[in-house]
């Protein structure tokens, strides 16, 4: 049966603990600021981070908390990760990332106001239903999914055509979190796909927030895999899904889905089978 339990740590205090641990805590989309180097600085740094947890129940006698273990066992044993980044329509953060093993799940979410993380533990049966519960509440664009294209440019360098290759496998280590783009880039350099007069007039118009959500995993041999990212955009008629695609020699597809929870979930859902 799953652990159930939520915690709050420093950013600081998280890293620490990975470092003792021996797992990643650092991943994206959570900011850190840097620990020292210097080995004697880090072992004072890791006695204060012994001591506030014990302030708080989280280690006694310096044997950590069950549900703090089974949380940081997963950042080393996940089967999938997804990252979730973006802006809402106050202009503040959104910082997520949930972890499941296929049975045990987490979610830990960045606070913008102070950049604490809050960890929650519960069961992988619920773990689309969380993720896609981080978007803000926004109801569907009308009307039916739109696809936009922008041909292959005719001549191209081989480097380019190398960086377009980077860029359409890099879906795990994303653009820096602190330059972060509301919606999707739909390819390295060019202009934006020409979209339909109509869904043209609605993306030029106020945008309330958007980001990207990036699905990675490990399949049954260890093979790190990752599934297309997703992006989305919030507009005045609406949430779109936004699906985009690079193709050869710099060609881009963008299909924009006006997407309700239900249908960002689902969205979710493939993207997460896709890596198991």
């Amino acid at each position: 049966m799953a652990e159930r339990f939520d915690f709050t740590l420093d950013p600081v205090e998280a890293d620490v603990l990975g470092q003792a641990l021996g797992v990643p805590a650092r991943i994206f989309p959570f900011r850190f600021r840097p620990v020292p180097g210097d080995p004697r600085r880090l072992s004072a740094l890791a006695d204060d981070v012994e001591a506030a947890l014990a302030g708080r129940r989280l280690s006694v006698r310096g044997r950590l908390n069950r549900g703090l273990r089974t949380a940081f066992a997963l950042f080393g044993g996940h089967r999938v990760l997804v990252a979730i980044a973006g802006i809402d329509g106050l202009g503040e953060t959104i910082a997520v990332a949930g972890l499941t093993d296929g049975a045990q799940a987490l979610g830990i979410t960045q606070l913008a106001a102070d950049d604490r993380l809050e960890f929650s533990l519960f069961s992988d049966e619920e773990f689309v239903e969380v993720l896609a519960g981080v978007l803000p509440a926004v109801d569907g664009a009308g009307g039916p999914a739109v696809s936009v294209e922008r041909p292959a440019d005719a001549e191209m360098s081989a480097m380019r055509r190398r960086r377009l290759a980077e860029a359409e496998h890099d879906h795990e280590e994303t653009r820096a979190f602190d330059t972060l783009d509301v919606g999707p880039r739909l390819g390295p350099g060019g202009p934006e796909p020409e979209a339909p007069d109509e869904l043209a007039e609605v993306l030029a118009g106020p945008r309330f927030g958007g980001g990207q959500i990036v699905v990675t995993g490990r399949d049954r041999t260890g093979r790190r895999v990752a599934a297309p990212t997703l992006g989305w955009v919030d507009t005045a008629a609406g949430r779109y899904l936004v699906h985009a695609a690079a193709g050869p020699n710099g060609a881009v597809s963008a299909r924009y889905e006006p997407a309700g929870r239900d249908v960002v979930a689902g969205a979710i859902g493939r993207a997460v089978s896709h890596v198991y």
